[in-house]
């Protein structure tokens, strides 16, 4: 039978759009702690309905799903203190949202008996409005005690989203790539904006000229995935214009020449997939992108 109490412990923007998002479901949040009581009362209020406050062994001992959704280095403490103070008992399904780590984080937990999972959404979060609406329709790696994936895929049912079941060796590669899709997709565009302004295009104008760009791909991606989403010279095994990129880059731009050939090889390997380019034309490109600027 899937456990209906669910305790909150830290109110920041994840745990405030889980307890929301799950209260709208049946499920009934009976409070949520925070080390500060008017954080735990703001999140009360958003969520309508709980108890707020500073307590968190006694709000974890109020349910039957005790989420931990602290900030990442707190986990594990925060863990050991409600065990310590008789919050958790062998009944109890203890998880935590961290990307990086595994459920192993909880082992406290799992000392006493109690099942403790990860359950990691997918989604870029930056505040509780935005939360709420991005959540559903998002993947969730889970991860944990085989006796707790029932509970795990039913809250994320909850939540509206997708479970995607990982191993726990695998956690930390997982979050690598997340990084890499969403931060480093920031830092991409940022590296973009750069190029622009070595040519004179001022960065408030740079990035709503690269949106509609940005947006197509996404689309593409969403449309027909990959590799079919890839264009471009590589693309097209155009090897003349990637040596005019080159050249530009050393004139103008010697220190951007670096992750463009990094990016650049992994667009061949992109290329080769789609079945675009010619075995010699790829090598052309690959021994082109490997040269150092001189």
């Amino acid at each position: 039978m899937t456990a209906r109490r669910v305790a909150i412990i830290g109110a920041g923007v994840v745990g405030t759009a889980v307890g929301a998002l799950l209260a709208g479901k049946g499920y009934r949040i009976t409070g949520i702690a925070s080390r500060r009581l008017a954080s735990a009362e703001k999140a009360v209020r958003y969520v309508g309905a709980g108890t707020a406050s500073e307590d968190v062994a006694g709000t974890a001992g109020q349910a039957e799903v005790i989420f931990i959704t602290t900030p990442d280095g707190a986990i594990r403490s925060v863990c050991e203190k409600i065990v310590k103070n008789g919050g958790v008992t062998k009944e109890s399904t203890v998880i935590h949202c961290c990307g990086a780590h595994s459920a192993d984080l909880l082992d406290p937990a799992r000392s006493c008996g109690a099942s403790v999972l990860s359950i990691h959404p997918l989604q870029t979060m930056a505040d509780i409005d935005q939360a709420v609406r991005n959540l559903p329709g998002s993947y969730f790696a889970l991860d944990g005690d085989e006796k707790a994936l029932t509970t795990g895929r039913a809250l994320i049912r909850a939540l509206g989203g997708t479970a995607m079941v990982i191993p726990s060796e695998g956690k930390m590669l997982y979050h690598g790539a997340a990084v890499v899709a969403c931060n480093y997709f920031v830092a991409l565009i940022f590296q973009a904006l750069r190029m622009f302004e070595a040519i004179g295009i001022p960065r408030e104008e740079g990035l709503p000229a690269l949106m509609p760009l940005i947006g197509g791909t996404v689309k593409n991606l969403e449309r027909v995935g990959i590799p079919k989403a890839l264009t471009g010279p590589i693309e097209r095994g155009d090897v003349e214009t990637i040596e005019g990129h080159l050249a530009a880059f050393d004139a103008l731009m010697p220190d951007g020449r670096k992750i463009y050939c990094e990016l650049g090889r992994i667009a061949v390997d992109v290329a080769e997939a789609k079945g675009s380019i010619r075995p010699e034309t790829q090598e052309r490109l690959l021994k082109l992108l490997n040269v150092k600027s001189g």
